[in-house]
């Protein structure tokens, strides 16, 4: 195989993505998992309050990872950097 990229590790893809293992990520995934789970919960029950309630949280899931990442609780890189920021495009 000849190819004038460097071949490609696992520990290259996580410390240029991250994967999400932050306390950012966790807290966005569980709000929106709570926001589903009580939507769900909405339908079963036809409440249109809890309806509500799901959807503030599902809303509000993004917004709460955002932030948290940016009160620092992301993923960093080696430089210390976010995981992402900075790569070359091509």
């Amino acid at each position: 195989m000849t190819s004038q990229q460097p071949e490609t590790t696992h520990a290259d893809v996580v410390e240029e993505h991250g994967h999400g293992h932050s306390v950012a990520a966790w807290a966005g995934v569980c709000t929106a998992f709570a926001g589903f789970f009580v939507l769900c919960l909405a339908v079963v029950f036809t409440t249109l309050v809890w309806g509500i309630v799901g959807g503030v949280l599902v809303v509000a899931a993004p917004v709460v990872g955002y932030v948290l990442s940016k009160a620092g609780h992301g993923v960093k890189n080696t430089a210390g950097r976010p995981a992402g920021a900075g790569r070359p495009h091509h």
